[in-house]
């Protein structure tokens, strides 16, 4: 239990009082969640902001100094574009794909026909 109680002192310090953060936190969820375009956001790119939020409400809650909550906030900003980039490059490769499957239909739907097969 000293354990514990040692590590939530440290937090305490790095990232400010519990109820304090969590307040802050909660408050700015609510502000983003609030917005409209905040409900057509992906799933990743919201929980990016709300885990973004957290850090924000550490950051002046705690020690801003601390240069995990920093380093925190470019990761979870990281992970949305490496995802953007992802989905766009499926969404890239999924165009490409159609595309040669119509100039494929195109080419044999245009080819003359052998007499003898018709």
């Amino acid at each position: 239990m000293d354990n514990i109680q040692n590590v939530l002192a440290d937090r305490a310090r790095t990232h400010g009082d519990f109820e304090h953060v969590a307040k802050m936190s909660q408050n700015l969820k609510h502000q983003m969640q609030s917005v409209n375009a905040y409900a057509h956001l992906d799933y990743y790119m919201a929980e990016s902001l709300e885990q973004i939020a957290m850090k924000i409400a550490r950051i002046l809650s705690g020690n801003a100094m601390q240069v995990d909550h920093w380093q925190d906030i470019a990761g979870y900003a990281t992970l949305v574009v490496r995802q953007i980039e992802r989905v766009e490059m499926d969404r890239m490769m999924t165009e490409q794909v159609a595309e040669v499957k119509h100039q494929q239909y195109a080419a044999r739907v245009e080819a003359p026909q052998d007499p003898e097969e018709v």
